[in-house]
């Protein structure tokens, strides 16, 4: 298998295709409004909306960085990557697609790309290679989705069947 068909599978593993967890938009089917912003006892944990809206934050810096954009964060610490919008369906709906897109550009980005792209330094400042920082973004999501998995089961809305029991 080439180098950028290992990535695409991880990245894919991570996103949409569960293997041995559950990927994160697996992990987001049958969520609601209520559910995406639901916190256990009051706690002051990341809901899941906002879990998600760091997870698309990130991912699309490093989408547009990977496309040759020299994107610049917009926020001055991480913690503002977890911020949500309005609590309603429709912003919870909109903030799915929105990771759905980013996701699935990105994926394709992979898949289309030479070998020797994931040999080159992210950039000038980040010498890290794109396979290593794809790869890490991979377990970044994985990590993520493990939380939504676990938030799903405290609430009781997590089905078994969907995987890990």
């Amino acid at each position: 298998m080439s180098i950028n068909g290992l990535i695409k599978r991880q990245f894919s593993n991570s996103f949409d295709t569960n293997g041995w967890f559950v990927a994160t938009k697996n992990a987001l089917d049958g969520v609601d409004v209520e559910m995406a912003c639901w916190k256990p006892n009051g706690s002051d944990v990341n809901c899941i909306w906002e879990t998600l809206s760091h997870l698309t934050y990130y991912n699309n810096a490093y989408l547009q960085r990977f496309k040759g954009i020299a994107y610049e964060y917009d926020i001055a610490t991480n913690d503002e990557s977890f911020s949500t919008g309005e609590y309603t369906e429709a912003e919870w709906q909109a903030e799915i697609a929105r990771f759905d897109s980013v996701m699935s550009e990105f994926r394709d980005l992979i898949d289309a790309a030479d070998e020797s792209k994931f040999g080159e330094p992210v950039s000038n400042e980040n010498q890290t290679k794109w396979a290593t920082l794809i790869l890490n973004i991979a377990a970044h999501n994985a990590h993520h989705g493990g939380q939504i998995v676990l938030l799903r089961k405290l609430q009781g809305s997590w089905d078994r069947a969907k995987g890990v029991s």
